[in-house]
């Protein structure tokens, strides 16, 4: 079941880099921590995707470290472009 949630803004930035750091979804540390605050352990099996089947995460995961409080859509793009030997 899909659900819409208002987040804070600070909040939410915390929450896609802990998500990066960890080399999961945003969705997976969610429904963990609901899961916690209910007390209902994860269904044996469930389905999270690994970070080996999203390749992207490894470049947000060193975005996160390296960190420094910029985390607008401008550094984001500039952080890629370097990667990919593009940029500045």
């Amino acid at each position: 079941m899909k659900a819409t949630i208002d987040f804070d803004r600070q909040l939410y930035r915390r929450l896609k880099i802990e998500a990066a750091r960890r080399g999961r979804t945003i969705r997976d540390l969610v429904q963990e921590g609901v899961r916690l605050v209910l007390g209902v352990a994860a269904p044996s099996g469930s389905p999270s995707r690994a970070p080996e089947e999203t390749p992207w995460f490894g470049s947000l995961r060193e975005y996160a470290a390296r960190g420094g409080g910029r985390h607008d859509l401008a550094a984001v793009r500039r952080s890629i472009a370097r990667k990919r030997g593009r940029g500045p």
